[in-house]
């Protein structure tokens, strides 16, 4: 909905801001249902200068002028009415208010934007069989999982309504993404199989009609309401590489000028899809750094901070591990105060209680956080909690759950070698062995003890054990027995005796002693 512009470039009539109208005329912004959208005076009076402008950069100084002709306010007084604004507008990711390095803001309307990098259109669902018998249910799934999708972090998604209109038309993916302006479409299928139900989805490109991602689930009836939230993150993770991806070669041919911080964050959870290694890592962190230093309001920068600085300290690829706990730290508290229940704050607070050793608060931030988001991530955090406190067939279903939500994860390497920590823990040593040896296949550079190795050792396989142990040390070199407890921390009981059965095989099969250095 782009509106003319007068003759002196400022925009006038109404512009398309998300699911809200800017109403430049009456200087109201609305609702879609032509309610007022609540936003305080001054936040909407920056909003309207910048709206007039629209596509324009407009700077600090002249934005504190216009809002506050008579009073004198610091540049907090702004940035608290772009915080706000952005709120109202679910701006998350900041692509329709944008800070322009060293120049000021710039409104970017819907109408003005590309389409959001997770904009997604959930198409009804074909039914297999009888279909007069499950065409109801098939509408009403295909409602819920709308439902579902649309609960992913700064995704847009087509409301259920205006995809029901094509329902029973043989319509090409590539068509429906130009109506309906979005990049990404979800197809399905749903078939009874007696007291089962078969639902098949795929993830097709808008842009190509390649199918990029398909997945069959069986479920009994009973347990589909629990199960749509699984198939939505299946979904998210399925589009995160693309999505980074098409990210980084879309804004490649900004100037320096136009590169926002989610630009830059973008670009560094990019690397992180293209290999989890030390390199990617650092790389990572200076995008992140100067994402946040160019606004200090960006989620996904600090998120960014957090998890790898975490990881970078657990897996000792930084220099500096005490800076990068602290930053761990300031990253937490950007996070809890930009968005206290998000997804990134729940990370952040239960990275802070692993570095602390603080087990009885990493059980419950896990229980939260999964309850909270069913990510991967989560899961696999509360797997790590669980395997620190002893429960191993807990932790065993938490890591599964992670797998099987993500099984082509870019850090899956780490939720497999938690899983062989967990059947380590509990004895299953033919499976700590076999999880174990998949982990050091998916990323062997990653510095996880060799459980697989000692394994074997308590199998009666000593050549093999050794052979493997070999392995390890000539990629990891300057592993010490102190890496285990840095690795596996904590004085539960149940996990000490564990980790001293690891430790034992070690040594019997060639591990040397030695303690971390300083």
């Amino acid at each position: 909905m782009n509106e003319p512009t007068a003759r002196d470039g400022t925009a006038t009539g109404r512009l398309q801001l998300g699911g809200l109208v800017l109403d430049l005329e009456a200087g109201e912004l609305l609702t879609a249902d032509g309610r007022l959208a609540g936003l305080r005076r001054q936040a909407l009076d920056l909003l309207l200068v910048l709206g007039r402008r629209a596509g324009q950069v407009v700077g600090k100084d002249e934005l504190m002028n216009l809002v506050w002709p008579d009073v004198v306010v610091g540049e907090g007084s702004l940035t608290q009415a772009i915080a706000d604004v952005r709120r109202a507008l679910g701006d998350t990711e900041h692509r329709l208010v944008r800070n322009v390095a060293r120049r000021g803001y710039l409104l970017a309307p819907d109408s003005a934007a590309d389409a959001p990098e997770l904009s997604i259109a959930v198409m009804p669902l074909t039914v297999e069989g009888e279909v007069d018998d499950i065409e109801w249910f098939a509408d009403a799934l295909h409602g819920d999982l709308v439902i579902e999708v649309a609960r992913l972090p700064g995704s847009l998604v087509i409301a259920r309504d205006t995809a029901a209109t094509y329902k029973g038309r043989s319509v090409d993916p590539r068509q429906v993404s130009r109506e309906l302006r979005v990049r990404h479409i979800v197809l399905g299928s749903l078939r009874f199989e007696r007291n089962l139900i078969r639902l098949n989805l795929a993830l097709v490109s808008g842009d190509t009609g390649i199918q990029s991602w398909a997945e069959s689930f069986v479920v009994e009836r009973a347990e589909l309401p629990q199960s749509l939230a699984e198939f939505a993150v299946q979904i998210e993770r399925a589009l995160q590489p693309e999505l980074y991806r098409s990210a980084v070669e879309r804004r490649a041919a900004l100037s320096p000028l136009e590169v926002s911080a989610d630009d830059l964050a973008m670009r560094a959870f990019a690397l992180w899809f293209r290999g989890f290694n030390a390199e990617n890592t650092n790389e990572a962190l200076k995008l992140c750094e100067r994402a946040v230093a160019l606004d200090a309001d960006s989620v996904r920068g600090w998120w960014g901070l957090s998890f790898m600085n975490y990881q970078g300290v657990v897996n000792r690829w930084l220099s500096d591990p005490s800076a990068a706990i602290r930053r761990i730290d300031d990253a937490a508290a950007s996070l809890g105060r930009l968005t206290p229940d998000g997804h990134g704050a729940y990370q952040a607070r239960v990275i802070q209680a692993f570095l602390k050793q603080d087990l009885p608060a990493l059980l419950r931030l896990t229980a939260a956080w999964t309850e909270r988001h069913r990510h991967p991530i989560a899961f696999a955090a509360r797997g790590l909690a669980l395997l620190l406190n002893g429960f191993a067939d807990e932790a065993v279903a938490a890591l599964e759950k992670a797998l099987r939500l993500s099984p082509r994860d870019p850090i899956r390497a780490e939720f497999q070698y938690r899983l062989a920590m967990a059947h380590f823990l509990a004895g299953r040593y033919e499976l700590a062995g076999d999880w174990g040896l998949t982990a050091a296949d998916t990323n062997p550079g990653l510095p996880w003890p060799p459980i697989h190795a000692a394994a074997m050792q308590r199998l009666g396989r000593t050549a093999a054990a050794r052979l493997a142990f070999a392995e390890f040390m000539a990629r990891q070199p300057d592993f010490v027995p102190d890496h285990i407890l840095q690795r596996l921390p904590g004085g539960n009981p149940r996990l000490a005796e564990a980790r001293k059965r690891l430790l034992d095989s070690l040594r019997e099969i060639g591990m040397r002693q030695g303690r971390l250095a300083g």
